[in-house]
């Protein structure tokens, strides 16, 4: 799993409160085997997500592999 994390800040709210965060991007050959199973794990047994973590969203997108000559773009997915 190749994983980073980006800070972002987006100002503040109306009271004040700084609307600032991490989120992260992990790259992985199959989602099933290396990044749901961390993800369960953390759910359960990290305690600082009780108090100061917010799950907000998430996504999950297909990255094809590069293209080979005379081929197209995810030529290997429609094979």
């Amino acid at each position: 799993m190749l994983r980073r994390g980006y800070n972002f800040t987006d100002g503040s709210d109306g009271l004040g409160h700084l609307d600032a965060g991490l989120f992260f991007i992990a790259f992985v050959k199959d989602p099933r085997t290396h990044y749901v199973p961390m993800q369960l794990t953390l759910a359960k047994s990290d305690t600082l997500s009780v108090e100061y973590l917010k799950h907000t969203g998430s996504g999950l997108f297909a990255v094809p592999p590069g293209v080979q000559q005379g081929g197209f773009i995810g030529e290997g997915l429609f094979a």
